[in-house]
């Protein structure tokens, strides 16, 4: 039998987006920070000549009125910028990237530094483990598995790399449980899908694997780069040659094509992330959540960031009709400074928007604390905002909230739903229970974790005793034995009797 190759044309349609400069930028600027934000647009404004900016006066005393939904620009939608289509100047062809787009595909950031905010100094900087274990909380996963879940996560390295070998991981959970290192690998793979994509892995091939594997399947050179990592993996410190591409039986192009997209890879996904041993750093909040009128209100907290704005100047220069001013780096640049503008303002839009659904829901946790906090996942507000998951995700995370209970991080107002024999109750709201019951206890009594189990049994939330184990300590509340503490009548009585006579 004789193989034939022949050659034809194929005329197929298919739906790509044009990943452009605007996009890329607009989907930087979804998950900074505010400190992060303000070093951003500090940065913009060196860089380009035609961008102002504006700085916050320091050391006001008089309240400033936060801007609010009325104030911003009227938002554009998110879903029809996110597709690439947009009403501003074309941009030209050669500074388009056409790509098959996902949202996992942007990195997130982290605030590295901060000063100069009279708010919450022992606010720390969020770690990889705990990122990784508010993702797990919100994600659904029987007791047995979130068991397993949690000893994992516990074993990473600084680095996200899973280091600790099975014996060691199935030696530090309940033996009752009688994990099997089937179940084991298991619930790794689900950490591999966690964000960042990769984290659990053992190696850098099979973190990069997971990171490929998460994107669309028809990504341009995925399925090469996917083929070169698995089979030859040690060859990826040569980059690109001919030599390369006839091992690996490809023409050149399409081997560029792969590399471009190995270089978006994450080789350490652990590496955004500060070591839990890292001094605390101050923290400025994103948003402001007041109540107005009987409702509560978000607002952006602006007073302590930068604003930028076009140079009035140059601006009308560039506008009217003076040759001389007519040239391609300014124009280049007046394209550049009119785009983050207004991504800064669907940025700020966009998470004023959300941070105002999410307030909806949770009002009960701005009366009545964490005991008043609803069920709500990202899943859940991404669907009700119409959005993807991980851009929710990426706006919550890092963010900060000034409320009247104090400073906290934006992920607290999302909490894992229990089930209850009257219904539905969150994880955060047990754990309130928990805090108040325990710090209430007779210190000469302290209360088990199975009896603690059983209260809640008695209020219909039916949860395991390890499940109370794990609340108490994320809590900070040692076991039960080092509770105990003497009643001060026994102890003054302990001391007579042992006191010597006079």
């Amino acid at each position: 039998m004789r193989l034939k190759s022949t050659v034809s044309l194929v005329q197929s349609t298919s739906t790509r987006l044009n990943l452009t400069p605007e996009l890329r930028q607009m989907m930087a600027l979804l998950p900074l920070p505010a400190l992060e934000l303000a070093q951003y647009l500090r940065t913009c404004a060196q860089t380009n000549v035609l961008l102002e900016v504006l700085e916050p006066e320091s050391g006001m005393d008089g309240e400033i009125e936060p801007e609010t939904s009325s104030d911003l620009e009227p938002e554009p939608d998110l879903t029809r910028e996110l597709s690439g289509v947009t009403d501003d100047e074309p941009v030209p062809a050669e500074e388009q990237v056409e790509a098959n787009f996902d949202l996992e595909d942007i990195p997130r950031s982290r605030s590295q530094t901060g000063a100069g905010f009279q708010a919450d100094r022992t606010a720390s900087r969020e770690t990889l483990l705990d990122y990784l274990l508010w993702q797990l909380d919100l994600t659904p996963l029987t007791a047995r598995e979130r068991s397993i879940a949690w000893a994992l996560v516990e074993g990473l390295n600084e680095d996200g790399y899973l280091t600790a070998p099975d014996a060691e991981i199935l030696s530090g959970l309940d033996p009752a449980l009688a994990v099997t290192p089937e179940e084991l690998e298991v619930v790794r793979h689900q950490i591999l899908q966690l964000d960042p994509v990769g984290v659990g892995a053992r190696s850098l091939t099979e973190c990069l694997t997971a990171q490929l594997l998460a994107l669309p399947t028809d990504t341009p050179g995925c399925a090469l780069a996917l083929h070169w990592i698995r089979n030859a993996p040690a060859s990826l410190a040569h980059g690109t040659s001919e030599a390369q591409a006839a091992r690996l039986g490809v023409c050149l192009s399409d081997l560029q094509r792969a590399w471009a997209l190995i270089r978006t890879l994450h080789p350490i996904p652990g590496s955004s992330y500060p070591n839990a041993s890292e001094t605390p750093a101050y923290v400025i909040p994103d948003l402001r959540i007041v109540q107005e009128g009987g409702r509560w209100v978000a607002h952006l907290e602006t007073r302590y960031l930068p604003r930028l704005r076009l140079d009035p100047l140059y601006s009308v220069w560039l506008d009217g009709p003076h040759p001389a001013l007519n040239h391609p780096g300014l124009r280049t640049q007046l394209r550049e400074a009119r785009m983050i503008i207004k991504n800064l303002s669907l940025r700020n839009g966009s998470l004023l928007r959300m941070a105002q659904a999410v307030v909806d829901h949770q009002a009960g946790y701005f009366t009545d604390g964490e005991a008043g906090l609803r069920p709500l996942t990202l899943r859940e507000m991404a669907g009700q905002l119409e959005l993807h998951e991980s851009t929710v995700s990426r706006m919550v995370q890092g963010k900060y909230l000034t409320t009247p209970r104090g400073v906290i991080p934006f992920r607290r107002l999302f909490s894992v739903s229990l089930e209850t024999q009257t219904g539905t109750t969150s994880a955060a709201a047990v754990r309130a229970r928990l805090r108040t019951w325990i710090t209430s206890e007779d210190p000469g009594q302290p209360l088990t974790d199975d009896a603690l189990a059983q209260r809640l049994s008695r209020e219909g939330i039916m949860i395991a005793r390890r499940t109370v184990a794990k609340y108490r300590e994320a809590l900070g509340f040692p076991p039960f034995r080092e509770r105990v503490k003497p009643h001060p009548t026994t102890a003054s009585r302990s001391h007579e009797e042992t006191s010597p006579c006079s």
